[in-house]
């Protein structure tokens, strides 16, 4: 077994300007999905629906991506989330850091 960081990264589909989408899950999907290959980051991916309480007030519910990475450097996963969040133009992106205990079977 080794000690490990599950990093759970929260992102919301609709734009914070329009509150629609504006760019569709399967693009945002793919062009994660490219990042990660490209830097040799383990990851896996779902897409669920939420709900967010913006800084101004107002409550909106969207679907959202939920990525898990096991591992990496917490510089990593903040700069991923930040340009995630710019990306979908999105007031913030949740990054939710839990130790844990692996164990590959």
């Amino acid at each position: 077994m080794e000690d490990s960081i599950e990093y759970q990264i929260y992102i919301g589909f609709n734009d914070s300007q329009v509150l629609e989408e504006i760019v569709s899950g399967n693009e945002l999907l793919e062009r994660v999905s490219r990042y990660f290959e490209s830097n040799k980051v383990s990851f896996s991916m779902l897409n669920a629906h939420g709900g967010y309480l913006y800084s101004k007030g107002g409550f909106i519910t969207e679907n959202v991506l939920c990525i898990t990475i096991i591992g990496g450097a917490e510089e990593e996963m903040v700069r991923i989330a930040k340009g995630l969040s710019m990306f979908m133009n999105q007031e913030s992106a949740l990054i939710v850091r839990t130790p844990l205990e692996k164990q590959y079977f």
